[in-house]
């Protein structure tokens, strides 16, 4: 998913929310202060452009589908919960705004329920996380 499509959606989150993009940026070692995040992430999307067999190397893409990725990540469930509350309330049947095109509705559907991730550990707490899928159609304007 372009870095251009990762920001206009990274807006649509209320202001203070701690969103990064592609991968979470912690301390080393993660601090409680690191947390909660969300992560957005997802695939380059497919891309069409032109009609079918009169393709070229040259054309510039007219539409996209992506499935955009949401982790997110707290260090109880209570945390999670309210972070995923807000997360699909700033996300679900929600239009991202990126110059240039126009994108369907984002459509919340749950990948991973609550699992924590034992990976990590931040002082003697292992993180939660969750993951939700949005996918989505865009067309040039």
């Amino acid at each position: 998913m372009s870095l251009e499509v990762l920001q206009g959606v990274r807006e649509m989150f209320p202001a203070g929310t701690r969103v990064h993009l592609h991968k979470a940026k912690l301390s080393s070692p993660p601090q409680l202060s690191d947390f909660p995040y969300v992560v957005l992430h997802g695939g380059w999307g497919e891309e069409t452009s032109g009609e079918r067999g009169d393709r070229s190397s040259d054309d510039i893409p007219d539409q996209t589908a992506f499935t955009l990725r949401c982790t997110v990540v707290a260090l109880s469930l209570e945390g999670l919960n309210e972070l995923a509350r807000i997360s699909r309330t700033a996300l679900n049947r929600q239009r991202p705004v990126v110059a240039g095109w126009k994108f369907s509705r984002l459509r919340q559907v749950e990948v991973l329920t609550a699992e924590p991730d034992n990976r990590v550990s931040v002082e003697t707490i292992n993180p939660v996380y969750l993951v939700d899928e949005y996918p989505f159609m865009g067309s040039r304007v």
